[in-house]
């Protein structure tokens, strides 16, 4: 993230009034525990220098079996999981970490729409049920793997709840792209499909030092703080 965010972060902006922070603690509170540890883990790789997406596999129960991060830039990572690399994303170390011919029926929830990798890694995994918070439009239709062959169309595939609408959906697509992932190519293609505000608003902050400042609070504070400017993007 470029700039200097002292002194932005010495003005209090942050205390922001009840008004505009109370919707966000409301939803933040009525999340159940695998979406709030999947959007800590995104926050956790935002702050490491990755791109900001978490993950966490579930019972149907809501026991929490593995939860993981992106690690793409990261040097160095858990036991089992991927680091450092393309492949390094979140739903990859989450799946990485679940046994072989383990339990088959668990619900797989992240911050952002699976690309085609993860897709096609879910397909294989333990997973019956994939639920996402941000809309990927990069990604739309790649787990669509019935129309690959007879075979594929025959089997059951993962059910798809997502994305969330309304400001949290919003939140879990911006905080993505800060960071490493807006490459001058990615970003053209993402303005192409109707990210252009967002992306603006990514580059403004970054620029700015808001970004990093942002950085430092904790995830559910940052939904707070952001969340004037959601309800703008959100439309």
């Amino acid at each position: 993230m470029r700039g200097n965010p002292a002194a932005w972060w010495q003005t209090g902006a942050v205390d922001l009034p009840p008004a505009e922070t109370a919707p966000a603690a409301r939803l933040w509170a009525s999340l159940d525990g695998p979406w709030q540890e999947a959007f800590r883990q995104a926050w956790e790789a935002l702050r490491s220098g990755s791109i900001a997406v978490g993950a966490c596999a579930s019972t149907a129960g809501g026991e929490i079996v593995h939860a993981a991060r992106n690690r793409v830039n990261d040097d160095a990572g858990p036991p089992g999981e991927i680091f450092g690399s393309t492949l390094a994303h979140a739903e990859m170390n989450v799946l990485a970490r679940l046994p072989f011919r383990g339990q088959r029926d668990l619900i797989l929830t992240t911050t952002l729409q699976p690309c085609l990798q993860c897709a096609g890694a879910i397909r294989l995994g333990p997973i019956a049920t994939v639920r996402f918070a941000g809309p990927d439009r990069y990604w739309d239709g790649c787990h669509e793997f019935g129309k690959l062959s007879a075979r594929e169309a025959q089997k059951a595939q993962p059910a798809r709840i997502g994305p969330c609408r309304g400001e949290l959906g919003t939140f879990a697509t911006l905080i993505s792209r800060f960071g490493p992932t807006l490459s001058l190519r990615f970003e053209d293609v993402l303005r192409t499909l109707g990210e252009g505000p967002m992306i603006d608003l990514v580059h403004e902050m970054e620029d700015s030092g808001e970004a990093a400042a942002l950085a430092a609070m904790e995830v559910s504070q940052a939904l707070g703080y952001l969340w004037p400017r959601l309800g703008t993007l959100t439309g």
